[in-house]
């Protein structure tokens, strides 16, 4: 578990097992974000993910995580981040939850295509990581619930 995390109980939503591989509850912090995500990696190893598969995990999750932080917390807004996941036979499968603000518009963005041609000071800082997160995972889902925001996808191990 994350230094400096804490233990929450979590609200399990239908179709989830009822215990999950892996469930870390951490401060919607940049560096609690870094730590759950050592964290994760660790728990990955010891259920014997392969390290291309923990690889893609933690540039989706860092890109999840690092959205609540910025996005849906507003600043000197304490807040936390809950994260489960379940190893089945041919996937990773997450629910990422917060109390932050939604989604604009309710629903996850869509990929913003980006010319990669352009002179580099023509590129935007940002934009990139919804399309990254929706090219790497499958069942990505989203809704809002009683004032949680509850993210659901699934990563494919690569080595099937």
């Amino acid at each position: 578990m994350p230094d400096g995390s804490f233990i929450e109980p979590m609200h399990l939503m239908p179709n989830t097992p009822a215990q999950p591989d892996i469930h870390l509850v951490f401060p919607a912090t940049e560096i609690s974000v870094r730590r759950a995500l050592l964290s994760l990696r660790a728990s990955l190893k010891a259920l014997a993910v392969d390290d291309l598969t923990i690889g893609t995990v933690e540039i989706i999750l860092a890109e999840v995580a690092n959205n609540i932080v910025e996005h849906a917390y507003p600043l000197n807004v304490s807040g936390t981040v809950t994260l489960a996941c379940t190893k089945a036979e041919q996937e990773l499968r997450f629910e990422v939850c917060d109390q932050g603000k939604p989604l604009p518009g309710g629903e996850i963005p869509s990929k913003k295509e980006h010319d990669l041609e352009a002179d580099r000071n023509q590129l935007p800082e940002g934009g990139f990581g919804w399309g990254l997160i929706r090219d790497m995972t499958t069942m990505l889902m989203y809704k809002r619930d009683q004032g949680r925001n509850i993210l659901r996808f699934r990563v494919a191990f690569a080595n099937i």
